[in-house]
């Protein structure tokens, strides 16, 4: 199975945007065969009704965040059990965007994994690294700190239903991406350090997908490799027809 993960981020901030979106998504998908690419779209929390009801046949609804209890006193916060009865199945967590401008750690993110799981959300975990862990050739340690905490003590049944993706912090909202060769670096060095904590034809089985500045251009030279199972796209999926440009050469 293949994963086109759409975060639509703060993008389309009405109603009307927002169904205009659906509708175009709509007239995309209909020549599009989606049997062998799992879909997710990931709206604004205040849109996850609207994206339940209208959402093209076959694709999924996702959370771009989640709370890491289930009630309490946060303010703003929002709820797994919420998000689950509002037919959202898949949650992002930890990405650079929330790790960056509110401060999540590691720590939190894993909290986060546990209480989508608790809820029967997969959760999506993004990890990456910034451009100056990068310049000091931390990469590899920097994500296998955030694959290991996240995933530290849960059962080999809930990691089977989580989904890792590599967006390297410097490439989001840029047109700069890692070569094919580094991001299947990446990918092996996430089944590395996994390999210690669960059996390893699970390891090999979890999907490991590709984030940061994706067009259907690049699906083919960066995001098809061995080893990788899709891509998170951020703005390009603003894009109706990219998208079904991208689930086209993804399914093939």
């Amino acid at each position: 199975m293949r994963y086109l993960i759409a975060n639509l981020k703060m993008k389309l901030v009405s109603e009307k945007e927002n169904a205009d979106y659906l509708l175009a998504l709509s007239e995309g998908m209909k020549s599009v065969k989606k049997k062998s690419v799992q879909a997710i779209v990931c709206p604004s929390f205040p849109f996850l009704e609207l994206f339940k009801r209208k959402l093209p046949k076959g694709m999924a609804l996702g959370a771009q965040d989640v709370w890491e209890e289930e009630r309490g006193a946060y303010t703003g916060a929002v709820s797994p059990v919420s998000l689950s009865d509002l037919g959202a199945s898949f949650a992002i967590v930890g990405h650079s965007e929330r790790r960056e401008w509110c401060h999540e750690t590691d720590e939190m993110i894993a909290k986060k994994v546990r209480a989508c799981l608790r809820n029967d959300i997969q959760p999506i975990l993004c990890v990456g690294e910034t451009e100056a862990e990068r310049a000091e050739g931390k990469t590899f340690a920097v994500i296998a700190r955030q694959v290991k905490t996240a995933f530290a003590g849960i059962s080999r049944e809930d990691f089977r239903r989580g989904i890792i993706a590599y967006e390297p912090r410097w490439a989001i909202g840029t047109n700069r991406t890692p070569s094919s060769d580094e991001i299947l670096e990446v990918a092996i060095s996430i089944r590395k350090s996994l390999v210690g904590m669960f059996d390893r034809d699970d390891v090999d089985a979890s999907p490991i997908l590709y984030g940061g500045s994706v067009t259907a251009e690049q699906i083919d030279g960066l995001c098809l490799c061995p080893g990788l199972s899709g891509v998170l796209v951020g703005r390009e999926s603003l894009n109706s027809k990219e998208v079904a440009e991208m689930m086209r050469v993804l399914g093939e």
